[in-house]
C-alpha cells in the first residue's frame, strides 16, 4: 500500500502537469480594436442568390461572412488552363450526363453507329473511345473474351468453356419454359377474343 507521503508526491506531481498543461494556450487571433468600426455590416436583407451561396461569399468584399471562395476564383483560378485530357478504365458511365456529356471526347473521324471502322484505327463506331469490356451488363465476361479469343493454350479456356455450356444449358431451359407459357398464353388470348367477341 502507499505511504500518505507517497500518495501526497503522486497527486502534486499530477496538479502541477495539469495546471501547466493547461497553461499553455495558442494566442487567441482577433481583429484590432482600431479596425472593429471599419468592418463592413450588411445593413439590406440577403438576396435570393446570397441566401444560396452565402458560405462562399467574403466578408470584406460583399459585407457577409463566408469563406471567400468566390473571391479566391477571381483572383487565384485564371481562365487560362491547358486542356488535360483523362482517360478513364471503368464500367458504367453515363456520358450522357450532365455534368459529362459537354467534356467528353468524340471522335471526329468515325461516324456514328454505321457498323464500320472510318478511322481505320482497328475498332468500329468508337465515337468517344474504345469500350474493352462492354458495359456494366457483364455483356463481355472473362470467359467469353477467352472463347472469343480462341486461345486453347490459355490455362483457364477449358475452365470458361465448361462454364460457358453450363450457361448455354441453363439459359436453354429457361427459353423453352418461356416459350411454353408464351404459346399458352396465345391461346388463352384467342379463346378468350373468341369468347368476349371483341378486342
Amino acid at each position: 500500500m502507499l505511504k500518505k507521503s507517497n500518495l501526497l508526491k503522486i497527486f502534486i506531481a499530477f496538479g502541477y502537469l495539469l495546471f501547466n498543461g493547461c497553461g499553455s494556450t495558442a494566442p487567441i487571433l482577433s481583429t484590432p480594436i482600431e479596425n472593429i468600426d471599419q468592418t463592413p455590416v450588411k445593413i439590406s436583407d440577403l438576396s435570393e442568390k446570397e441566401e444560396q451561396s452565402w458560405s462562399h461569399l467574403d466578408l470584406i468584399k460583399d459585407t457577409i461572412p463566408g469563406v471567400s471562395l468566390e473571391l479566391a476564383y477571381e483572383k487565384l483560378v485564371k481562365p487560362k488552363s491547358k486542356t488535360v485530357i483523362v482517360a478513364v478504365i471503368d464500367s458504367g458511365i453515363d456520358i450522357s450526363h450532365e455534368d459529362l456529356n459537354a467534356n467528353v471526347w468524340v471522335n471526329e473521324d468515325e461516324i456514328p453507329n454505321n457498323g464500320i471502322d472510318d478511322d481505320k484505327n482497328g475498332y468500329v463506331d468508337d465515337i468517344n473511345g474504345w469500350n474493352f469490356l462492354g458495359e456494366s451488363c457483364n455483356e463481355q465476361l472473362e470467359y467469353v473474351r477467352l472463347l472469343a479469343s480462341n486461345d486453347t493454350s490459355n490455362p483457364r479456356f477449358e475452365e470458361a468453356q465448361k462454364l460457358h455450356e453450363k450457361e448455354v444449358s441453363k439459359y436453354s431451359g429457361t427459353r423453352e419454359r418461356y416459350s411454353a407459357i408464351v404459346t399458352r398464353l396465345k391461346a388463352s388470348s384467342a379463346a378468350l377474343l373468341e369468347y368476349l367477341e371483341k378486342d
